[in-house]
């Protein structure tokens, strides 16, 4: 009888003890993304640099509407971190700060709201006005640490002067407390240190959204036949626009009361026709003068030295009418310049072939 084999007896692995570690990826000195603890890495949130706090801050700010002190941004750091362990697993390799990315791309951004926190640490300070500038176009690089250093305190002392609560003894015994409402805008406040710091002489230095106003002004000033402003006064009108200190239908208004003074003639039609301009009265000359001398419209201007004597024929006095549209087209006609128009030389062409039939020639 054969004995059976007795069972395999299988020892089962010592299964080691241990924290498990969870990974992402984290940009390394180098900016590489490697590797790294969680755990680990939700624990160096005091050792971020102050562009990763910036960075934090201004998504509290922008997205989260939340007043951004250390508890908030610790916070949201731990949150970007699962983030980026989920994206981990995915076998995406994104780092926390693509996470914040697509956090910020994804959140709809508070509009309308003013920060009017009564107190700002460097950071927060930082971020506001970095979140301000790139609003209004103002290149942030252009404030020195003295500047920075200006906003801070300038920032904390108006924010603390405006709202603030006293307790006192009452009068019938106890305390009271009396509670002063905030009324300090951290964004216009913020809006005004960076328009206040702008170089009104370096155009290469004004904020876009001034730079826009610009392009605008210089339209209305053409269409007014204004030329007498210095950059520096168009850069200042520009400024003034985008930051609020003046409107466009107000800048207009002006704009066309100084036209008044220079087209008297025009004045009553000026007054009498909001958002008219100069250049929309003697557009009918402007087109029989393109038409027959065969250039851009756009290329002609009211200073225009031909279009300007038949316009003003006394100059600013404005005590002379100016002349008809036939006695433009005839001057026109008539002018040089015409010489060169193809209209002008093919007349001239049939003309001469009509003097040599008349002569007997066989054209």
């Amino acid at each position: 009888m054969t004995t059976p084999k007795p069972p395999t007896i299988v020892i089962p692995k010592k299964e080691t003890k241990g924290p498990k570690i969870t990974y992402i990826w984290m940009p390394d000195a180098k900016g590489n993304l490697v590797k790294a603890d969680a755990s680990v890495v939700k624990k160096s949130f005091a050792k971020l640099p102050s562009s990763a706090q910036v960075a934090l801050t201004q998504y509290l700010l922008t997205i989260a509407n939340k007043q951004p002190t250390d508890t908030a941004r610790q916070a949201l750091w731990n949150d970007i971190v699962d983030g980026a362990i989920a994206s981990f697993k995915e076998g995406k390799k994104q780092s926390p700060w693509d996470v914040l990315d697509v956090l910020t791309k994804n959140s709809p951004a508070v509009n309308g709201e003013s920060v009017t926190y009564t107190e700002y640490d460097q950071v927060t300070a930082e971020a506001l006005l970095g979140k301000i500038a790139s609003t209004i176009g103002f290149d942030i690089n252009a404030l020195s640490n003295t500047d920075k250093k200006e906003f801070f305190d300038k920032l904390n002392t108006e924010a603390k002067a405006s709202g603030k609560t006293t307790t006192r003894k009452a009068a019938t015994g106890g305390t009271e407390t009396i509670v002063t409402p905030s009324l300090f805008n951290a964004k216009e406040f913020t809006e005004s240190f960076l328009w206040a710091k702008v170089n009104l002489g370096d155009t290469t230095k004004l904020p876009s959204s001034a730079i826009t106003q610009i392009a605008s002004i210089k339209g209305i000033l053409k269409a007014n036949g204004i030329s007498d402003l210095s950059q520096k006064e168009i850069n200042a009108l520009g400024v003034a626009l985008a930051s609020g200190k003046q409107t466009i239908d107000a800048l207009k208004k002006d704009l066309g009361a100084k036209a008044a003074l220079r087209y008297p003639l025009f004045a009553k039609r000026l007054q009498d026709t909001p958002g008219l301009t100069v250049m929309d009265v003697v557009e009918p000359y402007i087109t029989q003068m393109a038409k027959y001398w065969e250039v851009d419209p756009n290329t002609i201007d009211l200073d225009n030295p031909e279009l300007d004597k038949f316009v003003r024929p006394d100059g600013t006095a404005g005590n002379v009418q100016m002349g008809s549209l036939s006695d433009w087209v005839s001057y026109l006609k008539n002018h040089p310049n015409s010489e060169k128009a193809g209209w002008s030389k093919e007349l001239a062409r049939d003309s001469a072939v009509g003097v040599a039939r008349a002569m007997g020639f066989g054209v």
